[in-house]
């Protein structure tokens, strides 16, 4: 499982800022600097921090919008807590085993909100076919249970489907190419559940400071309260998104 989104820059070609973070985020695991020559050997990073997050504190200190992100993963170490599984064993990623109850109006509300917040995020880096692919969404429906999976052959994707899940997570790579920092970090936050939209909500603070647009304040807000309940999107229509509730 790979995120095709990422970037890797040559060690030797990083800023000081940019080596000291890598460096320090490998001290922070017990890893000398010869072990860390790119964000690529951190991948997994994060769950060595788990269940409280305790360690992480200041390592992005001192980096654009480093202490934002520091809160939003104080969050995600709130919601996922413990590792272990139920059965034994550890979960390989974040996941929400006891999400908080949620009603249905709310997870509407949130869902219509993440929508609209994308069209202003595709308004503000001028992606206006997708703003109007995403204008297009007539209904946000609530279900409940175990959703259904997305379709793997292309052919059966609708436009949509693609959008949201291949097109969007790379948005913030596109829009800030020369912000190393934000760049190279992806691998590691996509790591922290393989869920691009949840790394870019982790991450946000970094392009935000970076130099993306003002007219969006906090894009991905709207899906981290979705996720943070153990919602989860699917797409089988153009016109359409079904957000499926955990089952009581």
């Amino acid at each position: 499982m790979t995120d095709s989104t990422q970037t890797t820059f040559p060690f030797d070609e990083l800023s000081d800022e940019h080596r000291d973070l890598l460096q320090r985020m490998g001290e922070s695991v017990g890893k000398s600097p010869e072990e860390i020559r790119s964000a690529d050997d951190l991948i997994g990073y994060f769950q060595s921090f788990r269940p409280d997050g305790r360690g992480l504190a200041g390592v992005f200190s001192g980096v654009a919008g480093g202490d934002e992100v520091h809160e939003r993963l104080e969050r995600l170490f709130d919601v996922a807590g413990d590792d272990r599984r139920p059965s034994g064993g550890k979960d390989a990623f974040f996941v929400v085993r006891n999400p908080a109850e949620i009603d249905p109006a709310e997870v509407e509300a949130a869902g219509n909100e993440w929508i609209e917040q994308l069209k202003r995020l595709g308004e503000t880096l001028g992606k206006l076919n997708a703003v109007e692919k995403l204008a297009g969404i007539e209904r946000v429906r609530v279900l409940e249970g175990i959703p259904p999976k997305h379709p793997k052959i292309a052919a059966e994707k609708t436009d949509l489907l693609v959008l949201l899940d291949e097109e969007i997570p790379k948005w913030l790579e596109d829009a800030a190419p020369d912000h190393r920092i934000a760049s190279s970090l992806r691998s590691p936050f996509y790591f922290v559940n393989c869920d691009a939209m949840l790394r870019d909500y982790l991450m946000w603070p970094m392009y935000r400071r970076g130099g993306i647009g003002t007219r969006v304040d906090d894009p991905f807000s709207p899906y981290f309260r979705l996720w943070r309940h153990g919602v989860k999107w699917r797409v089988f229509q153009e016109t359409q998104v079904d957000l499926y509730m955990p089952r009581r």
